[in-house]
């Protein structure tokens, strides 16, 4: 047998044993994945009764019939847990709100509800709790940005946390959206005393 038949039956050879070994289900080489998106971020999540962290993140989820548990806790706000059906969570997002202790059990808490974040965000920042209030503020503000309470929280957050340029911000959004608001000639009062202690460092090119 010349060198290239040699090559060729090897070749074949290698073809069938890979089409008769057998294969792996999908779940084993690609784990399926959860997102799991928490407010605030520094809430511990476990799964199962294990932790994997805080803030949001994926989960693996490879047993499709495996009812998985997640816990969400952080000191100030009540736990909540979820539970359901791997083959449900692949690819899916699970977003969870914790809701601050004494904000009323009326209301559950979500991603998507501007108000009750804009509500939840106040509450946490007149308890000083700016970091948390500035979380659940910037996402009232992806949900409905028209609205100007959130704005308002975040800059009195943002504020509080030294961020000032992000406060400027949006103080200034909030007097836009606002322009009848009973403070909002001391809103403005203020943006203008931060602009003017505000030093705005120079381009990287200027001369």
């Amino acid at each position: 047998m010349t060198p290239l038949r040699a090559s060729f039956a090897f070749a074949l050879f290698a073809l069938a044993l890979a089409c008769a070994a057998p294969r792996q289900p999908w779940r084993d080489t690609t784990p399926p994945q959860v997102l799991l998106d928490v407010l605030p971020r520094q809430a511990i999540i476990n799964v199962d009764g294990a932790p994997v962290g805080s803030g949001a993140r994926e989960v693996a989820v490879p047993d499709p019939a495996h009812r998985y548990r997640f816990t969400f806790s952080a000191p100030g706000f009540v736990p909540a847990d979820r539970e359901e059906q791997g083959a449900k969570l692949s690819g899916a997002r699970l977003g969870v709100v914790l809701r601050p202790e004494g904000f009323g059990s009326a209301r559950r808490l979500d991603l998507d509800d501007g108000a009750g974040l804009a509500g939840a965000a106040a509450l946490l920042q007149r308890r000083g709790a700016h970091l948390a209030a500035l979380e659940y503020a910037d996402r009232a503000v992806e949900v409905a940005p028209e609205a100007p309470l959130p704005h308002r929280v975040a800059g009195d957050a943002a504020l509080a946390l030294g961020r000032r340029a992000r406060a400027i911000q949006a103080y200034s959004t909030y007097l836009a959206l606002a322009p009848e608001a009973p403070d909002h000639a001391a809103v403005s009062a203020h943006v203008e005393a931060l602009r003017g202690d505000l030093t705005v460092p120079p381009p990287p090119d200027a001369r």
